[in-house]
Order: structure tokens, then C-alpha cells, then sequence
């Protein structure tokens, strides 16, 4: 049996100097239920990577764009889109991963849809844990969060374009200002399904924002602010204070918990200090037959009254 023709989709991956991360996402895209049309790789002023491109030569299809010294996260994927064929583009960067079924999902749930960009769930993988990451599609809410991971979109290369492309005068979250952009022009297409694996390291929106990812979150707030509906913003804070009162209820939770345990080590400390004693007393021994003695006395006692 032939098999199927490849997806008319442009996968476009950003690197730079991870070299080990980059082959796992390429393996990702090599293992897709239905081929791209070809990988674009970006390598944005990182090590030389065509020993690794090269080992997956006959898998994908793969095309490098090479920057000299690095232009920034916007700046390589802007590059990646101008030079990609497909008519959609998936966006991975090398730290994430693709569930196999990932392509053929989204381009499934796109096909006479007539939306640009189409979402599925995600896995959100942290270094204090995992969460999947599912929220259907909210222009409103889209101003204060984003709910749209950069290796969960599959996005219309033209629309990215007619946007005006990534800003790149914003040195982080520059998806997350083309998401608010593109939510202008239409609808978004979001299926429940976790397709792929965002992997957030400490720095990242999923973990410990570093400073800089707060200053370009405030010109970006600064930047769209307009759009947004007090109502939005009402129903944001609210959401914010029930989540403070049940974290503040858990934190009670655990202080109470971590007390019944200190209790019950002071507990354990008092007895294994007493059987010591009793060791170096040489009464280990007799107490032992003495209480078992008693227990014997009780049981007999017990059937006695009966």
C-alpha cells in the first residue's frame, strides 16, 4: 500500500547550542502518523548542527536557515517562515516534542474549518512536576494568559504573515502576542487531545519567570491593553482570589498535618529513647516476658467476666 502524501505543513524548530535537545525534537517529527513536507531549523547563532540534520536525512526533509551570531527568538522564527513551503506551520522548539499524532490531528481538525490556527492539548512537563494544559480558545481571556503553547499551535503560514509576522522587538513571548493578534482575524480550532510536550525549564513561562520575561510581559500587557473588557479583567481577578483562599487553605492543611507529625516523632523518640534504657539496663529482656505476660492476663481476664 502507498503511503499517505506528506501533510502540507512546514515544521519550523528554533535551536541554539543544544544539540542533544534538537535531535530528540527531530525524532518527534520523524516518528508524526503522517509526514510534513519539510523541517525548517533554525539555527539562531548556535554550534553547527549538520552532523545532526544529517543523521535524519532520510526521514524528513530538512532545510537550515543559519544565523552568524543570534537574532532573537522572533527574529529566527520570522526567518523560518519566510523560507517555509507549507501552507500551515508547526511550530517546535528544540527543548519540546510532537506526539505522533500531533500533525495529523491538528491538520485534521483544520480541514474546512476555514480558522488560521488550530490548538490541541498539551503536556506541560516542569521540574517540580506535570500538568496538561487544555483550555479552548477565549480572545478575552487570551489577553491576560496564554493558554496556547508554542508546540500545541498549528498556524496558516500566510496569516502569520498578513499579522505581520513575530514582533521582534519583544525578547520572550512573542507566540503569545501573535496568538492575540491572529484572535483578531477569527476563530481558533482547539482539540482536547494532548498532542504534544511542552518541557518549561526553570526560566520559563511554565516555571520561575526570569525578570526579563516580566518586563517583556508588561510591554506586551502595555501593547494590548486596549482590547481588553473589564469584565475580562474582573473575572481574572476573581479566579485570583479563589485560587489565593484555596492555596491558603492548603497551606493550613499541611501546617496542621506537619504538627500531628512532629508529634508523633516526639512519640517515637520518647519510646526508642526508653527501649535504649532499657538495653543498656539489661531489662530488655524481662520486660519483653513481663508484657507478654500482661497480655496473656488480659486476654484470660477478658474470657473470665464473659
Amino acid at each position: 500500500m502507498a503511503s499517505a502524501p506528506p501533510l502540507d505543513v512546514s515544521v519550523l524548530i528554533r535551536t541554539r547550542d543544544r544539540p542533544r535537545l534538537l535531535a530528540e525534537a527531530l525524532e518527534s517529527v520523524a516518528r508524526q502518523t503522517r509526514a510534513p513536507l519539510e523541517v525548517v531549523v533554525v539555527n539562531d547563532g548556535g554550534e553547527p548542527v549538520g552532523h545532526i540534520l544529517a543523521s535524519f536525512a532520510k526521514r524528513l526533509t530538512i532545510r537550515q536557515v543559519a544565523h552568524p551570531v543570534a537574532l532573537g527568538r522572533a527574529a529566527a522564527a520570522n526567518a523560518g517562515t519566510r523560507v517555509a513551503q507549507g501552507e500551515w506551520i508547526a511550530l517546535l522548539d528544540d527543548d519540546d516534542l510532537f506526539l505522533p499524532t500531533h500533525l495529523q490531528t491538528l491538520a485534521d481538525a483544520l480541514a474546512g474549518s476555514g480558522a488560521e490556527l488550530g490548538h490541541a492539548a498539551c503536556r506541560l512537563v516542569r521540574p517540580d512536576g506535570e500538568e496538561v494544559m487544555a483550555t479552548p480558545p477565549d480572545r478575552q481571556a487570551l489577553l491576560l494568559a496564554n493558554t496556547i503553547p508554542t508546540c500545541a499551535a498549528l498556524v496558516s503560514r500566510r496569516a502569520i504573515l498578513a499579522a505581520g509576522g513575530f514582533d521582534e522587538t519583544l525578547p520572550f513571548l512573542e507566540d503569545w502576542d501573535l496568538w492575540i493578534r491572529l484572535a483578531q482575524r477569527g476563530a481558533f480550532v482547539f482539540v482536547n487531545q494532548v498532542t504534544s510536550v511542552y518541557r518549561a525549564g526553570p526560566a520559563s513561562v511554565g516555571g520561575a519567570m526570569a525578570a526579563e520575561r516580566w518586563q517583556a510581559m508588561e510591554r506586551l500587557f502595555a501593547k494590548h491593553w486596549p482590547r481588553l473588557s473589564p469584565a475580562t479583567l474582573v473575572r481574572r481577578l476573581h479566579q485570583l482570589e479563589r485560587d489565593i483562599g484555596e492555596l491558603r487553605r492548603q497551606a493550613t492543611d499541611l501546617r496542621r498535618r506537619a504538627a500531628e507529625l512532629e508529634a508523633d516523632n516526639h512519640r517515637l523518640r520518647e519510646e526508642t529513647r526508653f527501649i535504649r534504657e532499657l538495653a543498656e539496663a539489661g531489662l530488655l529482656g524481662p520486660t519483653w516476658w513481663l508484657h507478654r505476660a500482661w497480655r496473656r492476663w488480659r486476654r484470660w481476664r477478658g474470657r473470665e467476666s464473659v
